[in-house]
């Protein structure tokens, strides 16, 4: 990059020993190779606290992680929490210390949600320790990797007055 910081952040969530919750760091190896400048790509663990302190520094954050099952695995949602509370039970048996929607909900109330915030969840299927993706998992990767591509394009485009 030219120096500049960069302008998005995407944060792809998950732990890639527990089956599908490895969702998102598996997208994230697939964005490295293709984000535009101005996008910062990083992977997050068990303690997803630090969340905030890290998008405090984007106006625009794009983060990836894993659903629990209903029923539909490999169904991919893209979820707006900057304009609508994010559902408290979409993650119910989160691998991580502190769930996703804690994290936002705590940084709308604490005032530090970025101006711009995108989730997109995949729905898992199994979440067993030293399990790999499962196959239908495995295949939404390259689809929520081009729908992330196309958020990125969106926030770069100018904004109509």
């Amino acid at each position: 990059m030219s120096g500049e910081e960069p302008a998005v952040l995407v944060a792809a969530i998950g732990n890639p020993d527990r089956g599908d919750d490895g969702v998102g760091r598996a997208v994230a190896h697939v964005l490295k190779l293709s984000v535009p400048a101005g996008v910062s790509v990083r992977e997050y663990g068990g303690d997803i606290l630090e969340l905030i302190d890290d998008w405090a520094e984007y106006p625009a954050v794009v983060m990836i992680d894993a659903s629990d099952p209903a029923g539909q695995p490999g169904r991919i949602r893209r979820l707006d929490p900057v304009a609508s509370v994010l559902p408290a039970d979409f993650a119910q048996n989160s691998t991580h210390a502190f769930g996703l929607a804690e994290v936002v909900e705590l940084a709308r109330a604490l005032g530090q949600l970025p101006g711009a915030l995108v989730v997109y969840l995949v729905e898992g299927e199994r979440f067993d320790v030293g399990a790999p993706l499962s196959p239908t998992v495995a295949a939404a990767v390259a689809s929520v990797a081009d729908a992330v591509l196309a958020e990125l394009t969106r926030m770069a485009a100018p904004k109509e007055d």
